[in-house]
Formats: C-alpha cells, structure tokens, sequence
C-alpha cells in the first residue's frame, strides 16, 4: 500500500508500527482506488526488462492488436505490495465487458486507448514477463483492440514498440501483513506462508515485511510510464513456452491457483 508514514530510525521500529496500526492502515488502503500516475505513457523510459510489442497479422491502419500485461503476480511492487495468485480472480467474473484500456489513470471516456476483448489471469513463466528466473508465476493479460482514433499518439507509440508498462486501478478487498518476526505471530506466518513464492524475494527479505493482496477489485488498466510494478510490458512469449490454457479451463492452472488460495 503506498502510505505516508512517520521517518523511523531502524527498520524494527517501523515494522512494530505496522503491526501496531495494521487495521487502521489496511482500512485507509481499502477506501481509495490504489493507482500509479508518473508522466504520460506516451514519454517512455529506457526500460531494462523486454519490451515484446510485436506486430500482429491482424494489424490496420486504424487498429492494431496486443495481449498487454496489466499486472504479474508474486512481485513486491513499489507499494511493497505483492499481488497474489488469483487476486482479481472475482472482480474479472463480476466485471467481464466493463474493465477498461486507459491512458494514465484517467477517469474518463476521452482516456479510452482501446477495449478489451477479454481479461483474464494466466499462468507465465518468468522469462516471459522479463525475469531472468526459472519457474512461472500469474500474471494478469488483456487482449486489446488499439484504435487510432481514440488516441493517435498512444496508438503509433503502441505500433512503434516504445510502451512498456502498464498499471492497475484498483480497490483492496483482501490483504493482510507479512512480517519476518517471529515476536508478531499472525504476520509471520502470513510471512512463511507467500515469502517463497515471491520473484525478488531479496527486496522483501531486506524490507523485512510486505503487504498480500489476496483479493482487490479491477478497475482498470493503464498505459503509464512507470508503473508500481515494472514486470507489465507486452505479452508475447515464445511459441510453446507456456503450453496450459488459461486458469479458468486449466486442470494444471487451477492446482496452480489453489496452492496459494485459502
């Protein structure tokens, strides 16, 4: 959660504040629509991850075609949140049709860039989403109808290949404290139970706490510059890298899922 709190002289003593004031926290967390706004999308940062905005044989003058990623999971984000499997399993089902493509956060019908033929959270592998690491993750797609005529910046910056991130808007639904402190009994546990699947567990473990979102509201997905997690470029993987279907129709993606999921 992105939370202004007081300057602290160790790491202990913000920790025992966490646990201290951990329900007031998350309740503030709760009542706002968690977002990342930087510079507009269309200014784009050197990113070091692969950015994979091919072409598509499907492409027009008018409209071009791409599976973005709007969010992967198992990442301690900027927030020092770490979304885990499934989070937006529910809000996907509820709101199917009304989740939209925007740029920047932007609430409203002129923020349209394109419109999503479906949603949804597959599993990845962490090369595919630019982690040199072994193993897969989730990751949360969106195959996206771009038009030139909502945004023509937008639409050539997504055609050139030069956007490559993306960031949720998002409400809290569920999420409970971590902590590497075995004097805090709920947060350790809540800490053993996900530290092992997180991709850079060496920012958490340095941190020495994160918060697990288990279950947000989905909003929205925006081009931005920089977003709260930088593992949101385009989808693209190797052909026969990732060989499931996604988590809903996948007997391998739901046992997946339900390792993670009380």
């Amino acid at each position: 959660m992105r939370l202004n709190l007081p300057s602290f002289g160790t790491n202990k003593a913000l920790i025992e504040y966490l646990v201290a004031n951990k329900s007031e926290l998350i309740d503030l967390g709760k009542s706002e629509i968690k977002k990342f706004v930087d510079t507009p999308c269309h200014l784009v940062r050197d990113s070091g991850l692969v950015s994979k905005a091919l072409s598509n044989n499907q492409d027009t003058d008018e409209v071009i075609y791409r599976t973005i990623v709007g969010n992967t999971y198992n990442w301690m984000d900027s927030h020092d949140d770490v979304h885990l499997n499934g989070v937006f399993g529910q809000s996907i089902k509820d709101k199917q049709g009304r989740i939209y493509h925007r740029h920047d956060h932007v609430n409203q019908l002129t923020a349209k860039v394109g419109k999503f033929s479906r949603v949804y959270e597959q599993v990845v592998n962490w090369t595919d989403v630019g982690v040199n690491k072994a193993g897969q993750t989730m990751a949360l797609l969106g195959d996206s109808a771009i038009k030139k005529a909502y945004n023509q910046l937008i639409f050539d910056s997504y055609k050139d290949g030069e956007i490559d991130q993306h960031s949720v808007g998002m409400q809290y639904v569920k999420i409970s404290l971590a902590v590497n402190d075995k004097e805090n009994k709920e947060e350790f546990e809540t800490w053993n139970k996900y530290i092992g699947l997180i991709g850079n567990q060496e920012k958490a473990l340095d941190k020495g706490y994160f918060w697990a979102v288990k279950e947000a509201k989905l909003i929205e997905i925006s081009c931005v510059t920089d977003g709260s997690n930088e593992l949101t470029g385009m989808y693209n993987p190797p052909i026969g890298s990732v060989n499931i279907d996604p988590p809903a129709s996948s007997q391998k993606s739901n046992s997946f899922l339900s390792h993670f999921l009380n």
